[in-house]
């Protein structure tokens, strides 16, 4: 992405993370996708869980109930300071999930609404990445808005200006390369907005 529409959408996160905070909590925890996530790693007992773009913690919620071995990882400072305050079992750290050094023998990782803020050379990095961190069979999990061609959009709405890329399940398991392999994908609905979820298996 330009790097003054990067900066603009971290400064959006930034200077609106309460009003996101409070919409979100409004949907409330990814129950389902946690839930199959774990079911395919295999239910590990206290997997190793990293979260890229934690946001608020919205998800860390739930999943640390499942596992006291959480990091999550975002680049909005004001977020993760909400996340601290909300999941203060949980672990997070300001990052950019675009250069992040991941730690290792992760289990499972999760980029709920997160990855669609990079375009494909950055994802094709943070695959990259993650394969390296990820044990043997571990799992990425995915969800991102749906369109049938990759593209680039810029919203403006009541929270500010916010820079999002468009992908499908096939191009992100392009984007990913032979280090995975598809363990599932699925298409959701949510408002006027057609979202994908995805899990890929390190190989």
């Amino acid at each position: 992405m330009s790097e003054d529409l990067r900066q603009i959408t971290i400064d959006t996160y930034n200077h609106s993370a309460d009003k996101l905070a409070d919409y979100f909590a409004g949907f409330g925890s990814r129950v389902t996708d946690i839930d199959r996530a774990f079911e395919l790693a295999g239910n590990p007992v206290q997997p190793t869980v990293l979260e890229i773009g934690c946001g608020d913690g919205r998800d860390a919620k739930e999943i640390v109930r499942r596992t006291p071995h959480y990091l999550g990882m975002d680049l909005s400072e004001e977020l993760i300071k909400i996340a601290r305050r909300n999941v203060p079992e949980g672990q997070f750290e300001v990052a950019d999930m675009a250069d992040y050094e991941y730690p290792p023998d992760i289990d499972i990782a999760f980029a709920f609404a997160s990855l669609l803020h990079l375009n494909k050379s950055e994802v094709r990095t943070v695959l990259s990445g993650l394969v390296q961190a990820l044990r043997p069979n571990g799992i990425f999990y995915i969800s991102s808005k749906y369109r049938p061609e990759y593209a680039e959009e810029v919203q403006d709405d009541q929270f500010g200006r916010r820079l999002f890329y468009y992908y499908n399940a096939d191009l992100i398991q392009e984007l990913a390369g032979p280090a995975y392999g598809l363990a599932g994908s699925w298409e959701s609905v949510h408002g006027h907005t057609t979202w994908f979820e995805m899990a890929l298996r390190k190989l």
